[in-house]
């Protein structure tokens, strides 16, 4: 059976058909949530990101251009609420803390990583959101240049020109 394209779906939602919205959330809930994460990091907040999303995309989706990528207008969209999301409440996203990189027989070197990561956190709270976004993406998502760019709906260079500018600014910061 072939799998039937986002923008046919998106017409026929937009048609009243109910089973190609459920159709929709199924194939893109999962990813969604993981984007939203990794920008909000708290899962219940992401969670209500997401469930707000397709709220906005079940009442404006007569109104979606099928000519353009679906999925990249999807992302645009929760990216923008997962933005307003931590403009509204002031929220910073915590670095995610090391694992265990140090054994337990040594401490001090735990103590130094663990001062590190917040060192590094509080520089990324620092930069410019969008910097931080592309950071994030990069090496914490392990994500490539072209995943991060379809994510984020921007051309591959503004990835490229991100992260350079988001590293310079860490270095600003961090030195």
């Amino acid at each position: 059976m072939q799998k039937i394209r986002d923008e046919v779906l998106v017409a026929e939602v937009a048609e009243g058909n109910i089973s190609a919205f459920e159709e929709l959330v199924n194939r893109y809930q999962k990813k969604l949530l993981s984007f939203v994460f990794s920008i909000v990091w708290d899962e219940a907040a992401a969670q209500d990101v997401v469930q707000e999303t397709f709220i906005s995309l079940y009442k404006t989706i007569d109104r979606i251009d099928t000519a353009k990528k679906f999925s990249a207008y999807l992302f645009s969209i929760t990216r923008n609420y997962a933005i307003s999301y931590l403009r509204s409440r002031k929220v910073h996203a915590p670095l995610e803390t090391a694992e265990k990189v140090a054994g337990d027989d040594n401490p001090e070197l735990r103590l130094e990583v663990s001062d590190e990561n917040k060192r590094v956190q509080e520089a990324l709270n620092i930069i410019d959101h969008k910097y931080k976004q592309v950071i994030m993406l990069y090496y914490f998502d392990d994500l490539s240049y072209e995943e991060i760019a379809s994510r984020l709906g921007v051309p591959v260079n503004t990835v490229r020109t991100h992260l350079k500018r988001a590293k310079e600014a860490l270095r600003r910061v961090l030195l």
